[in-house]
This record gives structure tokens, C-alpha cells and sequence, in this order.
């Protein structure tokens, strides 16, 4: 059996695919790279012939371009890779001007983390570039405070029940919750109409303890009758959810501000906007207490809430 080559890929390869998997979008990849539409298609597909394997599809029926198995599995590895070297590059640049830079580690779950936290934290990279960031991902509002060093999570939180906010902690943002769904599915007059509902998928995040997330509410909010329920296509995590609407897949419930982004690019339309719902839940910044004070912290604290604030929370 012949033995696997062990090079790796051209980094401009990896940095094409991961923008075309992030963007969904080969015209958007090569504005953001500043190259040329045929340049990322050409990389894709020396990437692809390299690996042996098909890592996005796109073109055809496919709107936009979506991972395979493959590509999902490739893409973690590659953004968490190029993290670190644009982490380590900072890290360079600071230490060339006499400067050493402050590291942060913060921990979120993982649809605030892809959808609302991420474009933020490198907004505030560009602004601080002698602070570094590193963001871990945390399930069941459970940070590894020791074991990653966390110096400040973001808690998904309720005033009622099991989790609520403790004290210090500071509240962050509410949301509210409104149907969305792709452009492609409906035109601007449609909008506003209930019938919508009865012609399309409904797409429903596995949320616990949150009514206004599940089409059982929205069914009778929405007044349709008996014969419209069906039962909905439910997935794992917002970001799921959001990329399936996104890809033209059915009506989602999506939580506001972690769709904004989305809505402002197109990506997502928002229907029945005058029957939105308030959540039962909000966010919360939780610090670790016994953590040495520096001016890193209070500077990401203040820009996050500054973000939240604009996102009309």
C-alpha cells in the first residue's frame, strides 16, 4: 500500500478555501483576498486534486457554496491554524516595537461565539493589536475556568430557573426572536403574510426551556389552523440553524442580535417583524475574580458592551 504524502497544501490554497466556506461565496473570498474570482477557483481546485477529495460544493443548484463532510472536518483545523499565525504574527509585531502583548482567554458557546462574538473580537484586534485574544468554546454554561486559563466568559443566562446571573456579573444583551429565512424564498410583499408558513420547511433550534424558540408557539401566534402544523426539521445550535435558512432550507426562529449580522449581509429576511417575541434569555459577562487587574480586560468589556448596545439590545 502506498504510503500517504505528508506536505502540506500552499497556505494560500487553505486561506482560499476557508473563505469561500466562510463567505459561501467565491466572489466574496476573492474581494476579501483581494485576488481574483478565477485565482480562488483555481487554488479550490489544486486544494482538492491534492487531498483527493471534494471539500465544498458549489455552482449549479447550490446557491451558495457549503462544505462537505470533508470540508467541515478541514475547515476547524484551518481556522483554528490560522488563528495561531495571526497570533503569532501580533505577537512578532508587538515585540519588534519593545511592547509585550496582553493575552486574553475568553470563552463562549459556539453559536455566540460564530455568530455574534467572532467579526467583533477582530474588530477590537484591529483596534488593540498588543492584545491577544483566544476564544475557547464552553457547553452547558460550563467554562474550564483553570484548565484554559479563562479570564472572562460569556453565560447564556435567565432570570428564572437553574441559570441565572450571579453577582458581578454584567448583563451583556437580551435577544428577541423572529422568524427569518433566505431571500430566494420569498418575495418583499410576502413578507407579512401567514400563508408563507404553510408553503415552507420549518427549521427549529434544540433549545431547552424557551418557548418563544419553538413553532408550537409561533404555530398558534401565527394563527394557522390544524391542518398547516408540521413537524419541524429540528437541528443542533443556531449556527446550524442559521446556515440551513441561509442556504434556502426553510423558515428558521432566529435569535436577535446573533442573526444580525446575517440579516445586514442579505443572507437572511426577517417575516412578521411586528410579531417578534421578547427571549427568555439574555447574556451575561462573567469574570474570573481572583484575576490580576491590567487595561486589556476593561477595554474588551467596554468595546463588547459599546457592540451590544448598537446591535439595539
Amino acid at each position: 500500500m502506498a504510503s500517504l504524502p505528508n506536505r502540506t497544501p500552499p497556505l494560500a490554497a487553505l486561506r482560499a478555501f476557508e473563505a469561500v466556506a466562510r463567505l459561501g461565496s467565491l466572489s466574496r473570498a476573492a474581494a476579501e483576498l483581494n485576488v481574483t474570482k478565477s485565482a480562488v477557483s483555481h487554488q479550490l481546485r489544486a486544494l482538492e486534486a491534492d487531498l483527493g477529495v471534494v471539500l465544498l460544493r458549489r455552482g449549479g443548484t447550490t446557491r451558495r457554496a457549503e462544505t462537505t463532510d470533508a470540508g467541515a472536518d478541514l475547515l476547524s483545523s484551518v481556522q483554528q491554524a490560522l488563528t495561531l499565525l495571526a497570533s503569532a504574527c501580533r505577537n512578532v509585531r508587538a515585540a519588534a516595537r519593545g511592547r509585550q502583548p496582553q493575552r486574553l482567554n475568553i470563552s463562549a458557546n459556539p453559536s455566540l461565539a460564530a455568530l455574534w462574538l467572532a467579526p467583533r473580537i477582530g474588530r477590537f484586534v484591529e483596534l488593540h493589536p498588543d492584545i491577544d485574544i483566544q476564544v475557547y468554546l464552553h457547553s452547558n454554561q460550563d467554562p474550564a475556568w483553570q484548565e484554559q486559563d479563562i479570564d472572562l466568559a460569556f453565560l447564556h443566562m435567565r432570570d428564572e430557573g437553574p441559570h441565572r446571573p450571579a453577582a458581578g456579573d454584567i448583563r451583556l444583551m437580551t435577544e428577541t426572536v423572529v422568524p427569518v429565512c433566505s431571500p430566494v424564498l420569498v418575495d418583499t410583499a410576502s413578507r407579512d403574510d401567514p400563508a408563507l408558513f404553510s408553503r415552507c420547511r420549518w427549521l427549529e433550534e434544540k433549545h431547552i426551556a424557551s418557548p418563544e424558540t419553538s413553532w408550537r408557539t409561533w404555530w398558534k401566534r401565527l394563527g394557522l389552523r390544524d391542518a398547516d402544523w408540521q413537524e419541524p426539521l429540528v437541528l443542533s445550535g443556531l449556527s446550524t440553524v442559521v446556515s440551513a435558512a441561509v442556504a434556502g432550507a426553510g423558515i428558521a426562529l432566529g435569535r436577535s442580535p446573533l442573526i444580525d449580522e446575517e440579516v445586514a449581509r442579505g443572507g437572511l429576511v426577517p417575516l412578521m417583524p411586528a410579531l417578534r417575541m421578547a427571549g427568555s434569555w439574555g447574556y451575561v459577562i462573567r469574570m474570573r475574580p481572583d484575576r490580576p487587574n491590567d487595561a486589556a480586560l476593561p477595554a474588551l468589556v467596554e468595546f463588547l458592551l459599546e457592540e451590544a448596545k448598537h446591535a439595539g439590545s
